[in-house]
């Protein structure tokens, strides 16, 4: 088994579903806390370590994603939750400024890009400039329609998530996003672009608000999507055992999709490493995280790992 740990870990990237929390539903909706879940993360912030919690979710905004974990005693910032829909809204901004956007899902895309200031287009309208598919209940015929026109008329198709399936820990499902997003690609000859996990672009978003080397970012999950995700951003990958990858999956991955360590949860995780934390941990009265200070704030002191 792959067990290589990182060292000099500045910062982290922690997977929700099946990593975080057990649900069947993306996001922790729903769900329950993995075990040691809210202590790893405290661990974390203790050690004076950035933390993001990042996940493929995008129906609802992330500041009710982040409350849903603090409800089940994760501690994290709503301005350190990123859902694939911000990740979107953030990437749209940072490379169409002044495109007329046309999202294709919920709030938890529409809210952020309007957040960015972002030129919404409405289905009536003329064609978009970019089409952005993001997950809902439930897609109009007139959103399908304008979104595969505009899209025919050459407009840029970004999706939220481009696999096949979600997975929390209890069972899986469709993800609804990518299959909206490749019934529009479909009908308009477009392959669409994905935005959230693994994407180039989502490590951008995850570089950039962190600010610091992505050698010393470690990202976690229990997902392939994860280590990808890693690689994509030069960073290190840890994966837990309790979601999506059991140990037949892990088995067949070819070397260069291998983890750099592997646990079999996060209280696993939590387990190994607690000798460190201990050794690096402020003081209580010196911890340094706020629920008002975000990741790319606070100063982060280096922590080596052992081997």
């Amino acid at each position: 088994m792959t067990d290589r740990l990182p060292t000099d870990t500045r910062a982290w990237i922690l997977d929700v579903d099946g990593c975080l929390m057990r649900t069947a539903r993306a996001g922790g909706s729903g769900g329950t806390a993995m075990p040691a879940a809210g202590e790893f993360v405290a661990a974390l912030h203790r050690a004076g370590h950035a933390v993001i919690v990042c996940t493929n979710a995008s129906q609802r905004p992330p500041a009710e994603y982040a409350q849903h974990l603090r409800d089940n005693g994760i501690e994290i910032a709503d301005q350190d939750f990123v859902t694939a829909g911000s990740a979107a809204a953030d990437y749209i901004a940072n490379h169409h400024r002044g495109a007329r956007v046309l999202a294709v899902g919920d709030r938890g895309l529409i809210e952020p890009l309007t957040a960015h200031g972002l030129d919404l287009a409405d289905p009536g309208d003329r064609p978009a400039d970019v089409v952005v598919v993001g997950a809902a209940d439930s897609y109009t015929t007139a959103a399908i329609n304008a979104a595969a026109l505009a899209v025919d008329a050459g407009a840029a198709l970004y999706t939220t998530v481009n696999l096949p399936w979600f997975h929390g820990g209890l069972g899986k499902s469709v993800a609804v996003s990518a299959a909206m997003a490749h019934a529009i690609a479909w009908a308009a000859g477009a392959e669409p672009i994905v935005l959230g996990k693994p994407s180039a672009a989502l490590g951008e978003t995850l570089t950039s608000r962190l600010d610091v080397d992505p050698a010393q970012i470690s990202v976690v999950g229990d997902a392939t999507a994860e280590i990808d995700l890693a690689r994509s951003m030069g960073a290190h990958s840890v994966l837990v055992l309790s979601g999506a990858t059991d140990p037949a999956a892990l088995a067949a991955l070819p070397d260069p999709r291998r983890p750099d360590l592997v646990a079999t949860d996060i209280e696993d995780l939590y387990t190994r490493l607690t000798p460190i934390f201990r050794s690096t941990s402020k003081e209580p009265g010196d911890d340094l995280y706020s629920a008002r200070e975000p990741a790319c704030h606070r100063t982060c002191h280096p922590v080596r790992l052992l081997r």
